[in-house]
């Protein structure tokens, strides 16, 4: 079913195609048109706007509140359906889906995370005197939500190459990928880039080293984004039925000779237990 086939609500309550209502209005988003792009985020965003006074809403009132067309709000509405951000009543209206609830919950749990993970981070860094670092899952990419640099880090980690980056060379992504299904398949999915020489850009190798992290409950990269530099990671957890998944990560990187040179026992202890009293305050929150 297409978005045109899900038809759109008059006032009677009788359905008919968009394109009937209004046979001379172009396309919501034209196909070669960044503004007609721009225009129709903007016509989205204003359409769940709509809901923030009413649980329940049809083309007419959204038509009326935005101040367009009629089969644009129609458009836009079944669009939004499709996405499962709006979901049609059997009334022929619209009231909010599930999706963009999911999607909410998910910026409060990463808000929730973010603030009982900082003085966990804090402490991290002072006791490794290392940039110690809060990680969560996109995808196959890892994003680096908080960061809290050691005195002695310089500035390269203030550049957008470390803000976000593929998870099969990361530590964080690896202790994440161990516990978290969805991200393993997506990393497994798009494949393998080589950044350096140490980078594992093999399947096999790749899963072997998951079922290793999955036994210790920690990961380490070893210069396989970056010469030089090396991280360990473990995986912040919560309970999902009976199995526990990653949510996040949390990290420390730093030069391979201080991280994995004759402090590493100290180091991986250190991140194992950051990791775990954040897991445990989430579990309590």
């Amino acid at each position: 079913m297409t978005i045109t086939d899900l038809g759109c609500e008059l006032d009677g309550g009788a359905i008919l195609d968009p394109a009937v209502l209004e046979p001379d209005v172009p396309p919501l988003v034209p196909d070669d048109s960044g503004d007609g792009q721009l225009r129709s985020v903007s016509i989205a965003l204003g359409v769940l706007g709509c809901f923030e006074t009413e649980a329940e809403l049809g083309a007419t009132a959204v038509a009326r509140e935005l101040g367009v067309a009629k089969s644009t709000a129609c458009r836009m509405l079944a669009a939004l359906a499709a996405g499962g951000m709006l979901e049609r009543t059997g009334s022929g209206r619209y009231w909010l889906g599930l999706r963009l609830f999911e999607i909410g919950q998910l910026a409060v749990d990463r808000l929730m995370l973010r603030e009982l993970a900082l003085p966990v981070l804090g402490e991290l860094r002072d006791v490794l005197r290392e940039t110690a670092q809060l990680a969560v899952p996109v995808g196959a990419d890892v994003l680096y939500v908080e960061r809290l640099e050691s005195s002695g880090a310089g500035t390269i980690f203030h550049t957008e190459l470390y803000r976000r980056g593929p998870g099969h060379s990361s530590s964080a992504g690896k202790a994440m990928a161990a516990f978290n299904p969805v991200m393993e398949r997506a990393i497994l999915t798009r494949g393998f880039v080589r950044r350096t020489p140490f980078t594992i850009v093999d399947p096999a190798r790749y899963r072997q080293v998951l079922r290793q992290v999955r036994v210790d409950g920690v990961a380490a990269s070893r210069e396989e984004h970056t010469m030089g530099l090396s991280s360990v990671a473990a995986p912040v957890v919560v309970a999902r039925g009976d199995r526990k998944v990653a949510v996040a990560a949390i990290s420390v990187v730093g030069a391979t000779s201080r991280l994995l040179g004759p402090r590493k026992i100290a180091v991986v202890q250190s991140v194992r237990r950051a990791a775990s009293r954040v897991s445990l305050a989430l579990a309590r929150s």
